[in-house]
């Protein structure tokens, strides 16, 4: 493990509003110049493993979604979710560390408007939304974090029932009742994962939000909050076959 050095806000600031002039290193050339000034840089309790980060890559054909999200969570030390909501961390990573990473992850248009709107959304971090879906490292490392809580699977295993159906993740990740609540959680995922090694039903737009509104008929958010995970199972499985 290494210190892991910020970028200062202002440095950020400098980023986002040059990427228009930046435009050929995020295509294919890098931003190592910015190591050789100090002072855009500042100290953080966070760590390194530069080892375990060159585990996070992928290619065209393949985006090694989970194996990925499992890297930089193993990689960084000392991020907490408090943390996590700083863009800093993750602007640094995403255009020194994986840099390579991230325009393979996320190709630049080759249109210079469409590429700046790009770059924008996933080498930056603007909004909480930002962070938890766009930015092409935090939005890694917020996975991991969510699918860790999952009591009952392993990490891995609630990462391949998470990452297998776009729609399905952002109605668990993005909703507080239901991503804040570990036994809901992990209930939910359980059966999702059940669902991803049979016939993947569960995973259909419409079949997962008539589970969703079952849930919410069954027993409410506030009902929701008290029930231990056997309980929740035991709803989610018999709102599954509704």
């Amino acid at each position: 493990m290494i210190p892991l050095a910020l970028f200062r806000h202002g440095a950020v600031l400098q980023l986002y509003k040059d990427i228009n002039l930046n435009l050929a290193r995020y295509r294919d050339s890098d931003f190592e110049f910015l190591n050789e000034d100090p002072s855009k840089f500042i100290e953080s309790k966070c760590q390194i493993d530069e080892d375990r980060l060159l585990d996070v890559h992928c290619s065209s054909d393949d985006t090694n979604e989970a194996a990925c999200c499992l890297a930089v969570a193993d990689g960084l030390n000392g991020v907490t979710p408090y943390l996590a909501r700083d863009e800093r961390i993750w602007v640094r990573l995403t255009h020194i560390e994986l840099l390579h990473y991230s325009r393979t992850r996320w190709p630049i248009p080759s249109t210079d408007i469409e590429a700046v709107a790009h770059i924008q959304k996933h080498f930056f971090a603007r909004s909480a939304r930002g962070i938890e879906r766009d930015n092409a490292i935090s939005r890694l490392w917020w996975m991991a974090t969510v699918a860790g809580k999952v009591e009952g699977l392993k990490t891995s295993e609630a990462l391949d029932a998470l990452l297998f159906q776009s729609d399905v993740r952002a109605s668990i990740i993005e909703r507080p009742s239901t991503s804040q609540n570990t036994a809901l959680l992990s209930a939910l995922v359980i059966q999702l994962h059940k669902s991803l090694l049979s016939n993947q039903e569960l995973f259909e737009r419409k079949r997962f939000r008539s589970l969703m509104k079952q849930l919410n008929i069954n027993g409410g958010v506030k009902l929701l909050d008290v029930l231990g995970v056997d309980i929740l199972q035991e709803m989610v499985e018999e709102a599954a076959k509704s």
